[in-house]
């Protein structure tokens, strides 16, 4: 694989450090990651000052996640100017919507007597994290040791703090057509996030239609058949191919099997060409 531009970090939902992404990227003869945290920039900003090992390549990048009727609308960015201040209104917008969904999701848990734990628990334990998701709560309980009676701590997960299910309470406002607006703002290009879980052809290409740039062609949750299907409509509508892991460190899908599982394999892909004009 030559380029991995799916990754997480501590700085979202991820388990590795920014710089331990790199490692794993150099170790794995990837030449070009993405950290792609979900609606923050903070680990590329902890990158400024580190030394990168020699012969990785950094794309600016970012997920933004939003929902649309129970389902995850997630839209990539590259190349983005981390440091518009744009970007940190919007970052610190889409972050008080996403917590204060959590919030709400886990008094419902707490008050159907799921389990018992204190939400200013959730908090202390993830101390400088702007941006409380459900990650954050099975963080939290896992550093307790905390056990959910009758259900492991991913399945509470899934089942009271994943979107696709009927209970989930949610308070977003900002869109996926939000997301593509920013992207485009601060310079960068918009690459909509394992499109099979939009689960609906017309939004990607109403989506499309708007502005989106890009498809996430290549992701672990699509077959070959997915994949067959994403490059024939991003080669159809003219828009860039993008690829990765999705890697979330320990706490990886089944999925996520192994580091630069998917990616771009060969530097042709126009996406990776604009590192020559970036």
């Amino acid at each position: 694989m030559f380029a991995d531009l799916h990754l997480h970090s501590i700085y979202s939902d991820g388990t590795d450090t920014p710089l331990e992404l790199c490692n794993l990227a150099k170790n794995s003869n990837i030449k070009v990651i993405s950290i792609t945290d979900h609606d923050s920039v903070g680990g590329q900003k902890a990158l400024i000052n580190e030394q990168l090992p020699d012969g990785i390549d950094l794309i600016p990048g970012i997920e933004i996640s939003t929902e649309l009727n129970h389902k995850m609308l997630h839209i990539l960015g590259y190349y983005i100017d981390i440091f518009d201040a744009r970007l940190d209104r919007f970052i610190d917008d889409i972050s008080v919507e996403k917590t204060e969904s959590t919030r709400l999701n886990f008094e419902q848990a707490c008050a159907n007597n799921i389990f018992s734990y204190k939400w200013e628990r959730v908090l202390e334990l993830n101390e400088g994290q702007p941006r409380i998701g459900g990650t954050s709560v099975v963080k939290a309980m896992q550093i307790d040791a905390y056990e959910v009676p009758g259900m492991g701590l991913w399945d509470m997960f899934h089942k009271y703090f994943w979107p696709e299910n009927d209970n989930y309470i949610s308070c977003a406002a900002i869109t996926g057509y939000d997301a593509i607006d920013i992207i485009k703002a601060i310079g960068g290009i918009s690459v909509i996030a394992h499109p099979k879980s939009i689960n609906n052809d017309d939004i990607l290409t109403d989506l499309i239609q708007h502005g989106a740039q890009g498809l996430e062609v290549y992701h672990p949750i699509h077959t070959s058949g997915d994949a067959i299907k994403y490059l024939q409509m991003a080669e159809d509508k003219k828009l860039y191919i993008s690829g990765g892991t999705d890697w979330h460190g320990k706490n990886n899908g089944a999925e996520q099997t192994h580091f630069a599982a998917k990616g771009l394999e060969h530097e042709d892909y126009e996406l990776l060409k604009l590192r020559n004009f970036r």
